[in-house]
């Protein structure tokens, strides 16, 4: 959540925080905000709402070497111009940026207070600008350290001071930030999606930096600098353009054929003998929203494949709960960023009881990676639209094939085979949900309803719905409708039917008719064509391309994620951006 983006350059330092805040809005935000700082000269422009609108506001900074730009999400204090960031302390001595949550800001409020400093926002931020501008050390990184000693919570900081030339000085704990430079240009940013292609650090846990053109020192939180070692980087940004589709959204979703060729050809080389090793007895499968639900399908396949007892878990209720983990449990964290905080603070806590880790990310330079014994690639590429739809289809992909790895090699190989093919089928399966979504987009309350791993798609197409669009979406085992939620269908109640697997089909169509009966209208997703007798019943009939049964999920979510995208442009929403939520869920 929130967005970094800090520059140190000749020129156009204001273009280069601008482009970098448009390639980090995927991390959700409700104000934005820029300081430009020529000389002891600074100039701070804020607005609530969008980049462009900020972009509309501001002029350049004459002589700007330096800008820190940020796009907020309103945690502490309303969404407001004053409430945006930068925020500035005390006599404007130091200006700051800050992704994470203070957690003993009202504490640090009543300290400065008494020290005669006044607040004029509502946020935490301010509560460290205050901090820093509080003393007047010999070097500004000890005025850093100072601050960030009395925080607790998470932070990633960008700050400059009015006094100093030409350079921004940093501080990372449990929140991303990532640093670049060249002989041209030295930036800072939650993501190297910002940077210009070539090699970047990552700051880790309790380590500082100053950013100066042309050059980084690293410091650690006794003010000795240390050394960092570089990370590659590559084209990343060709890969985060929208191209000539409409929104993100869209284009993530026709991507996922190629996505899912990569995860074929990147899982042929993962060491499966490595995690074979590990000697796990049982499994749990850890994430949130869209992975949570990728983690359960996970767990019907080592059940079903391996015969092994295996439970998804949401991260943010494993922090909680008394969860039987010990060094015989093989946890799967699950986390298209890497970055989300309840699944890293959920994958500590494993650690701590001495399970076995593996993740599965998107970002291998991410937080979750780093802790994790094994990393396994989710492959999707950069995924910018708040919901989630390609990397979602890799996730589950990628489990199936763990799943048939650790069966055997046979296996393996027959299900890379598969995956392939599924690609190549998906290329040709995008079909029009318009009618449909116009059919069903006024609605109030939608129903989704399946059986086994139908159940799973219903609950990832009832989120990505409700996601977007605002409408009120369940999603409930067809045998569970009758055992209460019958009672909320009416007369036109949409009931959307997925049904993949031939096994339990009769049992998922006459829970769908007892809602007709209640006076539902029905809509069916299945792996085969509908009966002449079937046909009268359903509004909608959509039959799925043949594929094996294990992977027909995958088929099966692609037209409600469509669905899902048509409905949310029928009601005049922005589908890469729908309100109050954000792509990298990075505070608890």
């Amino acid at each position: 959540m929130c967005g970094i983006v800090g520059v140190v350059c000749d020129e156009n330092c204001q273009d280069y925080i601008f482009e970098g805040l448009k390639l980090v809005q995927y991390r959700g935000y409700d104000s934005v905000g820029i300081c430009q700082k020529n000389g002891e000269q600074l100039k701070i422009d804020k607005t609530k709402g969008l980049i462009d609108k900020l972009i509309t506001k501001t002029t350049p900074l004459p002589g700007a070497k330096v800008a820190i730009g940020h796009t907020r999400w309103a945690t502490h204090g309303a969404v407001s111009e004053e409430n945006a960031h930068p925020i500035e302390g005390k006599n404007k001595e130091w200006v700051v940026v800050h992704n994470g949550i203070i957690e003993n800001y009202q504490q640090l409020m009543c300290d400065l207070q008494k020290e005669g400093e006044v607040f004029k926002t509502q946020t935490d931020t301010e509560a460290i600008a205050l901090l820093l501008s509080l003393n007047n050390f010999d070097s500004p990184i000890k005025n850093m350290i100072w601050a960030i000693k009395h925080l607790k919570g998470s932070y990633a900081i960008c700050a400059v001071k009015k006094q100093e030339e030409n350079c921004i000085y940093a501080a990372k704990y449990k929140s991303p930030l990532y640093a670049f430079c060249n002989d041209e240009i030295a930036m800072l940013a939650s993501d190297p999606i910002c940077f210009p292609e070539g090699d970047y650090y990552k700051l880790e846990d309790g380590e500082l930096c100053v950013a100066k053109k042309g050059n980084i020192v690293f410091y650690n939180m006794r003010g000795e600098e240390i050394q960092k070692t570089k990370q590659r980087f590559q084209k990343i940004r060709a890969m985060a353009d929208k191209g000539d589709y409409q929104h993100f959204m869209l284009k993530e979703i026709y991507e996922t054929p190629e996505a899912l060729k990569r995860v074929a050809k990147n899982f042929l080389n993962v060491d499966f003998g490595a995690i074979k090793k590990l000697k796990f007895k049982n499994v749990k499968l850890i994430g949130c929203g869209t992975a949570y639900h990728s983690c359960l399908m996970g767990a019907a396949y080592f059940r079903k494949y391996l015969k092994i007892d295996a439970e998804a878990i949401f991260a943010s209720e494993l922090r909680y709960d008394d969860y039987v983990i010990g060094p015989h449990t093989l946890c799967i964290f699950i986390s298209q960023s890497g970055e989300t905080a309840d699944t890293i603070a959920a994958l500590e806590k494993a650690k701590a009881k001495k399970a076995k880790i593996i993740s599965f990310t998107n970002v291998p330079y991410s937080t979750i990676a780093s802790l994790s014994q094994i990393v396994l690639p989710i492959s999707a590429g950069p995924e910018i639209a708040v919901a989630s739809t390609k990397a979602y289809s890799c996730q589950v992909a990628g489990l199936y094939l763990l799943t048939q790895a650790l069966k055997s090699e046979k296996h393996f190989y027959k299900a890379i085979k598969q995956v392939s093919e599924l690609a190549q089928t998906t290329e040709k399966f995008f079909v029009n949900m318009a009618d449909f979504a116009q059919d069903i987009a006024q609605k109030q309350k939608i129903y989704f309803i399946g059986k086994g791993s139908d159940y799973i798609t219903a609950l990832e197409a009832a989120l990505k719905l409700k996601e977007i669009s605002y409408i009120n979406c369940w999603a409930l085992p067809a045998g569970e409708l009758k055992h209460g939620t019958l009672s909320l269908i009416e007369s036109k109640t949409p009931v959307i039917v997925i049904s993949t697997n031939k096994s339990v089909h009769e049992k998922v169509m006459n829970s769908a008719l007892e809602a007709k009966s209640r006076g539902a209208k029905l809509y069916l997703i299945s792996y085969k064509p509908p009966q002449i007798c079937e046909l009268e019943n359903f509004e909608f009939c959509l039959s799925l391309p043949k594929a094996p049964q294990p992977l027909l999920c995958i088929l099966a979510i692609l037209p409600m994620q469509l669905l899902s995208y048509n409905v949310s442009l029928i009601k005049g929403y922005d589908p890469d951006k729908p309100r109050n939520l954000a792509k990298s869920v990075t505070v608890e």
